[in-house]
């Protein structure tokens, strides 16, 4: 199973919040029905946005203001940067909204160094060093490299660094000023995602870490390891020999990269064993592998992988009638608790109960939830796997994050519970309270719903499936300062709440959308 490599597109917003007599008494003004449309893509001959990630400061930019970068992959190619360019030719893009509270784009511009444009084919990760005040975004780029970039709160609230409109190629340097590559094993790069240790002490403090797949083509059937690499946080200086993380598993796919507030890194992937011997290979089996820093550009030093659970319905999978395929994607977060030595790791992944026939090109499936396990012993052990909703319907593309300055934990997902074809989605946010492993009621963030596999992305694209719609992923990101009412938390998502025209003709357009919530 791979993703269909689609192009990075970066959003940057400084979200404004209504302040009336304290940070907690807030007014969102932005769309929390539908969400907001987070780029400046002209509605005429539109193109779908997908698969995102976010990250934010709190109230960095005023009380009741957060700085909030989002990345999505986006199916323009830069025509309006590069008029001509082939459509499959991507690069990464940034917007930025720093003026007013509706969320509209301020500036935009696209990744470079001195030696021009980068372009990126992957799948984006952005990540905020609130330590450090600094914003990182990888993606993969061209050549078999993962391309990271760095700038700051005060770069991107600089009308002189980052100027409002279309930026040239000089304020695309100023803006992002920091660019590098790291180089990893002979193959190609595929789902690069990255973390940062926003300690300020200890061995790895400020270490950025980047894992990916990296398949080997040259063998047959096509070989794959997971491989973690450490950055320098201020230049970015990385590892020359990234280690591989996957140990002696043949294929390993989708990882996924945390750090722990004890500097651990933690890193969740999926595998089978090859040679093939169905279709899809199955079990498919969930891993997690813990690294210990060494100091970048040192990469860490990694455990043996160990078995979470396995899935015998294959790493890709179509919701019943739908178009669309969703992936098995294991995302994982940690919590430290309440005695300062006990972390408890949580890790979801989207499973398939059965697989019904075949949707388009990818299997159908009767039902898909979004599942957790826990382990409290650094993932020697785990708990059986549970839903995390027992709703009707399909639940699918889960993410997960917890708020250190509260100890919840958040879990975001679409669902189809409230329609009863069980095809238009919502989005979906539940919470785990400190100290349990219990999860909470339900929070509907979206009033209205939207249908995955319709729209613009129909008229425009020879096949619609696999991320042609809503991509593997979804971003959400959580931050507070202790204070309860006064945490937020940020979904990243793809949404059809807006109308676009291609080829005359009126449809639904999928973009990257972005909804708040407080708690």
């Amino acid at each position: 199973m791979r993703v269909i490599k689609r192009f990075s597109y970066v959003f940057l917003c400084l979200f404004g919040l209504g302040l009336a007599s304290s940070v907690s008494a807030q007014t969102v003004t932005c769309d929390t029905a539908n969400g907001t449309r987070f780029n400046l893509e002209p509605r005429v001959n539109s193109v779908i946005q997908n698969s995102e990630s976010v990250d934010f400061m709190l109230n960095r930019v005023s009380p009741g203001v957060d700085l909030l970068v989002g990345a999505a992959h986006d199916q323009r190619g830069d025509f309006r940067l590069f008029p001509g360019f082939s459509p499959d030719l991507r690069d990464g893009v940034y917007y930025v909204h720093r003026a007013g509270s509706n969320c509209a784009a301020d500036f935009e511009g696209t990744l470079a160094t001195l030696n021009g444009t980068v372009f990126t084919l992957g799948t984006p990760t952005v990540v905020a060093d609130r330590a450090r005040d600094a914003f990182f975004l990888s993606d993969d780029a061209l050549g078999g490299a993962v391309v990271v970039g760095r700038t700051n709160a005060p770069t991107l609230l600089s009308t002189t660094k980052c100027p409002n409109g279309t930026h040239d190629f000089a304020h695309e340097l100023t803006c992002w000023p920091v660019v590098n590559f790291v180089t990893f094993g002979n193959g190609e790069i595929l789902d690069p995602h990255m973390a940062v240790d926003e300690r300020t002490s200890g061995t790895g403090a400020g270490d950025v870490y980047v894992a990916t797949q990296v398949e080997n083509t040259a063998n047959f059937p096509a070989t794959s390891s997971v491989q973690i690499a450490a950055c320098t946080n201020a230049t970015l200086v990385c590892s020359t020999t990234p280690v591989v993380a996957s140990g002696a598993d043949t294929f390993g796919t989708h990882p996924y990269v945390q750090v722990r507030r004890d500097g651990i890194i933690t890193l969740s992937y999926w595998t089978y064993t090859l040679p093939f011997n169905s279709t899809p290979p199955i079990p498919i089996e969930i891993k997690f592998v813990t690294c210990k820093p060494q100091g970048a550009p040192l990469p860490p030093v990694c455990s043996t992988p160990a078995v979470v659970a396995s899935s015998k319905t294959g790493g890709g999978f179509a919701p019943a009638a739908e178009g669309f395929e969703d992936f098995l994607f294991p995302q994982h977060t940690n919590r430290l608790e309440a005695d300062g030595k006990t972390v408890t790791t949580f890790l979801i992944y989207d499973r398939c109960r059965a697989l019904i026939g075949q949707a388009f090109l990818v299997p159908a499936c009767s039902k898909v939830d979004v599942v957790l396990t826990t382990s409290v012993n650094n993932g020697a052990t785990w708990t059986a796997p549970t839903v995390v909703s027992t709703a009707v319907g399909h639940h699918y593309m889960g993410a997960i994050r917890t708020d250190p300055s509260t100890n919840v934990v958040n879990i975001a997902y679409y669902s189809t519970e409230k329609d009863p074809f069980e095809q238009r989605s919502q989005i979906f946010l539940k919470q785990i309270e400190p100290g349990s492993t219990a999860v909470g009621a339900a929070n509907i963030l979206t009033s209205a719903s939207n249908d995955p596999n319709s729209g613009i992305g129909d008229l425009t694209r020879n096949l619609s499936f696999g991320d042609i719609n809503f991509g593997d992923r979804i971003g959400l990101a959580v931050a507070g300062n202790g204070t309860k009412g006064e945490s937020r938390a940020y979904v990243h998502y793809t949404w059809n709440n807006v109308r676009g025209l291609s080829n005359g003709i009126s449809q639904p357009d999928p973009n990257n959308t972005l909804v708040p919530f407080s708690y």
